[in-house]
This record gives structure tokens, C-alpha cells and sequence, in this order.
């Protein structure tokens, strides 16, 4: 008999959804590519050293979403006040923005420019609105052109691969809340107590295990729910359907294929993928707009080093183009346990496209490139580096060019024609969200299918509620 429900994907929104759904006592089963559970939320344990894809940073305002990973976790959790920063100039500056800080660290002649195109372009708006068309406009019309160049748009380019002209200005107002620099001002004298996602002062994290350990707990607890199913390594060839319905789902694991029969598929797989897998194919449109659909790849590379620590920093952002990483984080100010005693693991991360230079070269190369660019800026020395590990992620960032909503929503209005199938997480629906949205999401749609609410699971990330 095959499950009530089947879920593509155990990242972080389908163990969400299969949890949920477990709970309701609804059966489920939970198909991952993958060797391990987690998406992109996993954590590597290797050699002494534990490290995340990311790393990630765990808070919320989703109560719900707060209490149950802190349920999950238990006692394997500890608070963690957040530093992250820019380093640039040679110096490095607080992210979020700090007024104080970019007063005191900024050469007079840019700080006294800064302000100038701040109030030009607060002048010339008036005159002139400013369509929010683009990021690079969004940004211009709320900071000027000097903030804009030093603390935006150098460092989006690096990390996007094309001019911020072409990219849609979601993405700076899903990822970017201070509303203009003497709103920046304003938070950084009187630090208000409705504090916006991106000033965010503390998160929690995993003692032991990193963050995948979430992932990893929400899997044994479906397990543990009842006739449950979690299958690791599975490729899934295709998806047939036949009319408004999905019949089954054709695997590979251990080298021998089957079907499974499907009562109810839920997909957190990239929509790209997803669109891919429907046999029969979609509609010529429908691929048309896949095939315009694009992700950014990165390329971990993680340099274990023969000293205790690096910096007190979780990430520390670099954006000048000289350099090749464009951010880097060091575990240990994560969890102390993340590395042995005396020795620290740092994460350089590596925007790329899916089979291009960067994501073809090798472990000593990476190892080299990243190693130089944190010797050049003076964080570390080459012969420091006493082993180096590689990861590859081909859909880290879903690409929000200056067409890509038309094209999301045509691949998922086809997808809505289905009455036994879902879409969701961040992958499944080309949203850039966190891991407490997947969450979120995944708790939303199970709720839903249990007919426990109305709610919309892909709404979330437009949701006051959900907002990190």
C-alpha cells in the first residue's frame, strides 16, 4: 500500500511537512538524493571538525516554529550573540549597517560624499520618483550612490554574476529592511524593540552536530511516529501523471529502480528539477519558462587551520572584486565544539554557475585560491592550512533576475493543475527565504492537508508573522 503521503526532498520544509503530517498520524514517505537529510541546512562531520553548508544562524519570530526546534533540540542548544561584518578598505565594518561605524571607519572625504548623494537623491526623488525596478535602483533612491557602490552593489554583483541593473528588486526588499541611512541612524542611537530581520542581535545554534542536527531530529522523530519512511540516496527519474492526477514516482537507489505508487506527492525539490521529472512533458511555454528559470552555485571550500581561532566574527563579507571568496565563517564562534583544541575550521564560500571554471576546479586549486585570498587580506597564512575539504551546492540561490516571477508563477500554475500534488520549501517554490520560512512552510502545508487551517503554506515569506 503505498504511504498517504510522498515527499521529494528531506531538506528542511519536507521533514517540516512529513513531521506535521507524522504527528496527524498520516503516513509518509520521504525521498532524498542526498546521502544524508538537511538540504542545505546539513552539517559534515570530518576529521574532529563539524561544519554547516553556510553556516546558518537559527532564529525566528514563528513561535511555533521557535518551539518546536527548541523541543527537538533540548539541551543540545546554547545562545550565541550575532557579529557579522564587511571588510573592506582595509577595515571591516558592522552588517547590518551602524551609523557610529561607518562615521568612525570611513575616510572623511567618502563619509562627507556619502551624505551628499544620500540627500541629492533624496532631493532628486521628489522630482523625479525613482521606479523601484531594479536593485540597483531600490538601493540608489534609499542610500545615494557612494553607500550604494561601497555596501551594496560591489558586493551583489560579485556574489550574482551579473550587473545589479538585472536584478529584481525583491531581492534587496526581501533581504534588506533598514528603510534609508537615517533610518540606519535612527536604529543604530535608539535601537527600537520591533527589531527587523537583518538586526537580528542573537541566534541559537546546536552544541554538538552543527546545524543539520535540526534536520536530523526532525527525521527520527518521523520515524519514530509510526510506519514511516526516510530513504536516503534515492534519484528520482520521473514523476508520471495521467490527466489531473500523479500515478507514481520512478527511482534508482543501490543501483536498482522501481515505482512507487503515489496517493499524494509533495515536492521541495528544486521547480526547475521538478518540471523536468512530469512525464508526460509540460506544455512548450511551461518549459520554456524552466529553461529561464537560473540558480547560483557556490563552492565551499573549508580550510582547517593549526591555531585556535581567526576572528570573533560569524561571517565576515568581502566585496571587492580582487578577491574570489565573497564570504567567509568560522565554526568555533558557532560552537566551541566545532573543532579540536587548538584549532579553528573557516568556510570560504565561492558564488559560481553549475559547471563553469570554478566549479570544475580541484581540491588543491580551491584550496589554493581561497587560502590566498584570506592571506591577502591579512586574516591568515597559507602554511597554516593543515587540511581542506571541497563542497559543491548547485541551487543555493535561487536567481531573481527582472523575470523571473512570470516565469516561477507559469511553472507553478501548470503544477496546480494536479489535485494530489504540492510544492513547497525553498527550492520547490524559487523563494529565497531562511530556515525558519522552510520550517514554516513545511508546518503550514501539513497543517493544511490535516484540515487544521486555510492558511497559505507559499505565502510565507510575504507573512509578517514568518519574517526572521
Amino acid at each position: 500500500m503505498p504511504h498517504d503521503h510522498t515527499i521529494l526532498g528531506a531538506g528542511l520544509a519536507g521533514l517540516s511537512a512529513g513531521y506535521t503530517l507524522a504527528k496527524g498520524g498520516r503516513s509518509v514517505h520521504l525521498l532524498e538524493k542526498e546521502e544524508y537529510v538537511g538540504g542545505l541546512a546539513a552539517s559534515f562531520e570530518k576529521d574532529g571538525y563539524t561544519f554547516d553548508l553556510g553556516p546558518h544562524r537559527f532564529h525566528t519570530r514563528n513561535q511555533r516554529v521557535h518551539d518546536q526546534v527548541v523541543e527537538l533540540l533540548g539541551e543540545n542548544i546554547h545562545w550565541r550573540d550575532r557579529l557579522s561584518r564587511i571588510f573592506m578598505l582595509g577595515k571591516f565594518f558592522n552588517y547590518p549597517l551602524n551609523a557610529t561605524n561607518i562615521v568612525t571607519s570611513l575616510p572623511p572625504w567618502l563619509l562627507f560624499r556619502s551624505f551628499v548623494d544620500y540627500f541629492a537623491v533624496r532631493i532628486r526623488n521628489r522630482i523625479h520618483p525613482i521606479p523601484d525596478d531594479c536593485f540597483q535602483n531600490w538601493i540608489l533612491k534609499r542610500f545615494g550612490k557612494t553607500l550604494y557602490r561601497l555596501f551594496f552593489g560591489t558586493y551583489t554583483e560579485k556574489a550574482w554574476g551579473i550587473p545589479c541593473t538585472q536584478i529584481s528588486a525583491d531581492w534587496a526588499s526581501q533581504r534588506i529592511t533598514l528603510l534609508n541611512l537615517m533610518d540606519t541612524v535612527k536604529k543604530t542611537l535608539f535601537r527600537p524593540k520591533n527589531v527587523p530581520r537583518t538586526l537580528v542581535s542573537k541566534f541559537f545554534y546546536p552544541l554538538d552536530g552543527g546545524i543539520g542536527t535540526i534536520g536530523e531530529r526532525y527525521a527520527e522523530e518521523i520515524l519514530a511516529a509510526g510506519a514511516n519512511g526516510v530513504d536516503t540516496g534515492v534519484d528520482v527519474k520521473r514523476v508520471r501523471w495521467e490527466g489531473n492526477r500523479i500515478l507514481s514516482v520512478d527511482v534508482t537507489q543501490d543501483g536498482e529502480e522501481r515505482s512507487i505508487e503515489v496517493n499524494h506527492l509533495i515536492s521541495t525539490v528544486p521547480v526547475t528539477t521538478m518540471i523536468d521529472l512530469f512525464d508526460p512533458a509540460p506544455p512548450e511555454e511551461v518549459l520554456q519558462s524552466r529553461r529561464s528559470l537560473r540558480y547560483k552555485a557556490i563552492v565551499f571550500v573549508f580550510l582547517a587551520l593549526d591555531r585556535e581561532k581567526v576572528t570573533d566574527d560569524h561571517w565576515i563579507y568581502l566585496p571587492e572584486q580582487h578577491l574570489k571568496v565573497h564570504r567567509i565563517s568560522e565554526f568555533k564562534n558557532f560552537s566551541e565544539r566545532c573543532a579540536p583544541p587548538g584549532k579553528t575550521l573557516v568556510a570560504a564560500e565561492i558564488t559560481c554557475n553549475h559547471d563553469d571554471h570554478v566549479w570544475n576546479m580541484g581540491k588543491d586549486e580551491l584550496t589554493d585560491l581561497a587560502a590566498g585570498d584570506l592571506e591577502t587580506i591579512g586574516l591568515l597564512k597559507k602554511d597554516e592550512v593543515v587540511a581542506s575539504f571541497i563542497h559543491r551546492e548547485r541551487y543555493s540561490y535561487p536567481l531573481y533576475d527582472l523575470t523571473y516571477r512570470e516565469h516561477v508563477k507559469a511553472c507553478l500554475d501548470w503544477q496546480k493543475r494536479f489535485e494530489n500534488f504540492e510544492a513547497t520549501g525553498r527550492q520547490g517554490l524559487f523563494q529565497y527565504g531562511n530556515m525558519d520560512h522552510s520550517l514554516a512552510m513545511g508546518l503550514v502545508l501539513g497543517e493544511r492537508l490535516l484540515k487544521k487551517t486555510d492558511a497559505a503554506h507559499d505565502e510565507i515569506l510575504d507573512s509578517e508573522e514568518h519574517v526572521d
